[in-house]
């Protein structure tokens, strides 16, 4: 397989681009985001990019077999560190020094073909050699972002103008990489967790934490759609399943309360978003990294709905594919769209 060209066509408009992220591991985050992507590139509208910044436990690439081993997120960001200590103090602005930056490094280089019957590109974590650990482990990357803190967002929007869809599987935890990839890097964050305290906990700091600091940092003001995806939820204990979801400190009254401070409406419901959305626990996906797997998950199609459409997961479905999913819940017109767009006032 050929490495990706410098001559890959530009969109006419911006892809999204995604991050997954869970605050805890084993929630099956990379699972949903290899086969959502699988599927995303499926409709050959646009290439799709996976992006592997799990560095501490890399896995994206056991579900694509095919694809050839590569350099990756770890010695891009070396190559850019380079870079920065070369070139600091020669240009008028950060956006400049940036644009430099990853002209020089020429970051197309790292990225390789994941899949040959689809238009489906993979970002690896690194070569995962021998140094892979200790250099990972050295990274720096409150220095990168100090050094230029125009490199993450510029390098989101240049992968953003030749891909659909760039989708981030993100570290789990508070590390500074997750920090870069859920709050400087994406349009769209898609946080995937199993219904239990430490999941919640660590998920609604985050989200605060995210849409904070794009609220209120000049150069960051842009739009964060965020959605919640409950995954390997264990239907066979329906009693047990409703209490987590709706009983005090259910993660629906959670998820309702958080986004409607983040986005500044006077509520919200999820009601219709969670019936069909949720991804329920199935053993036989516990073994191996097949694709796709989601044929045997319902949710992933729900979730695909809002997702593909870019609908916030408080607006209601189209009519005819709502109907589909046996979703007739309607929402007033104060939940509509105007909420997403219109992020909190900066003080």
């Amino acid at each position: 397989m050929e490495h990706l060209r410098l001559h890959l066509p530009l969109l006419p408009a911006a892809g999204e681009v995604t991050t997954f992220y869970s605050y805890k591991g084993g929630v099956g985050r990379t699972m949903a985001l290899a086969n959502l992507g699988h599927l995303l590139a499926q409709r050959r509208a646009a290439p799709v990019l996976l992006v592997d910044w799990d560095l501490e436990a890399p896995g994206l690439h056991y579900y694509f077999p095919a694809a050839p081993e590569a350099p990756g997120v770890l010695d891009l960001f070396e190559a850019c560190r380079d870079q920065l200590q070369e070139r600091a103090g020669r240009y008028a602005s950060e956006q400049a020094l940036a644009e430099a930056v990853l002209d020089a490094v020429r970051w197309e280089q790292y990225l390789v073909k994941a899949c040959e019957d689809r238009p489906l590109w993979l970002l690896r974590a690194g070569r995962c050699d021998g140094s892979h650990a200790e250099r990972a482990a050295m990274m720096d990357w409150q220095g990168l972002f100090d050094a230029c803190p125009a490199l993450f967002r510029t390098l989101a929007a240049r992968l953003a103008r030749h891909f659909g869809h760039v989708l981030i599987d993100a570290r789990s935890g508070r590390a500074d990489c997750a920090a870069i990839c859920t709050t400087l890097l994406p349009t769209r964050l898609v946080l995937v967790f199993t219904p239990n305290r430490q999941n919640l906990d660590g998920l609604q700091d985050l989200v605060a934490r995210a849409t904070g600091y794009r609220s209120c940092h000049e150069d960051e003001q842009r739009q964060l759609l965020v959605y919640p995806l409950p995954s390997r939820i264990d239907r066979s204990d329906l009693a047990q399943s409703e209490l987590w979801r709706r009983g005090q400190g259910g993660y629906q009254p959670l998820f309702e309360d958080m986004l409607a401070e983040a986005y500044g409406l006077p509520w919200l419901s999820l009601e219709a978003y969670f019936n069909a959305v949720q991804l329920p626990h199935c053993a036989s996906l516990a073994y191996g990294e097949s694709l796709p797997a989601v044929a045997l998950q319902p949710g992933y199609d729900a979730f695909m709905q809002w997702f593909r459409e870019g609908l916030c997961p408080w607006q209601r479905l189209p009519s005819a594919v709502s109907a589909a999913l046996n979703n007739h819940h309607a929402f007033p017109l104060e939940q509509q769209r105007a909420g997403y767009w219109r992020m909190p006032a900066v003080i």
